[in-house]
């Protein structure tokens, strides 16, 4: 089953079309790896389909529902969640409040329910905080709930990054070249956390540019350039297609 759905995709910026009519189907409970040169249209097409930018034309389907046009919040709500390649924090808050942000969209209390601390509100944040203390332990971070953000080193900035966005219920979840900057333990670290993620029956697709990543972690590959799609596969299948390989992989092409 097809979980999300883009069809006939185009986004243009004055003269300039980012995105040329893509087709693009991402089924239920798969890995989806995303990759081309810089300017292929990935970062587009993940604000396009986050709805950060107004597409031109064309569709977007998410779990049977036409969500292009919505408010990004609104998208979010609906499951349809990303990350961001540098990581946002509240950095003078903890790593458990940065996470108790991501679960306002789902909060169970009002504005004045907040301000006059009614019984519901207390009950609602006590289970924001259990909620992203089980979030930190899930993605490695649930010794240093109390550590302020922003001294944390760049793959812990990485996860709570990742848990901020697991807060917000993704059923899809958009991540944005996860392991960027990365030494190899982190990125082994990474590519088991999204493995983790995809095992609890959340959908991922992902931009990257770590060529190892991306044929060791996904099931199947879409590659873009100048804003189309050229080929799409498994890896084995992306790895032999000679236009990929004139087009981006090059010296990469025989990675195993």
């Amino acid at each position: 089953m097809n979980q999300l759905e883009i069809r006939k995709l185009t986004m243009k910026f004055g003269g300039v079309t980012a995105i040329d009519g893509i087709d693009l189907s991402v089924a239920e409970g798969e890995i989806r790896g995303l990759i081309g040169p810089n300017g292929a249209g990935k970062t587009t097409l993940f604000n396009a389909c986050s709805g950060r930018y107004p597409i031109t034309s064309g569709e977007i389907i998410f779990g049977g529902e036409r969500v292009h046009g919505l408010k990004p919040h609104e998208i979010c709500r609906k499951g349809l969640v990303r990350t961001f390649q540098h990581v946002t924090l509240f950095k003078g808050f903890s790593v458990l409040k940065n996470v108790m942000v991501g679960n306002h969209l789902h909060a169970n209390h009002s504005y004045w329910g907040s301000l006059l601390r009614t019984p519901r509100t207390r009950r609602s944040e006590a289970e924001s905080a259990r909620r992203a203390r089980e979030i930190l332990e899930f993605v490695g971070l649930g010794n240093i709930l109390d550590r302020e953000a922003a001294g944390l080193p760049h793959g812990h900035q990485k996860a709570l990054g990742i848990a901020i966005a697991l807060a917000a219920q993704p059923k899809l979840l958009l991540l944005d070249e996860p392991c960027a900057g990365m030494n190899n333990d982190e990125s082994r670290e990474m590519i088991d956390l999204v493995r983790r993620i995809r095992d609890t029956g959340i959908t991922v697709m992902l931009i990257e540019h770590d060529m190892k990543v991306v044929m060791g972690l996904c099931d199947r590959i879409t590659v873009l350039s100048f804003g189309t799609c050229i080929a799409e596969g498994t890896p084995a299948e992306v790895r032999e297609n000679p236009e990929v390989r004139e087009a981006y992989l090059g010296s990469q092409a025989n990675v195993a």
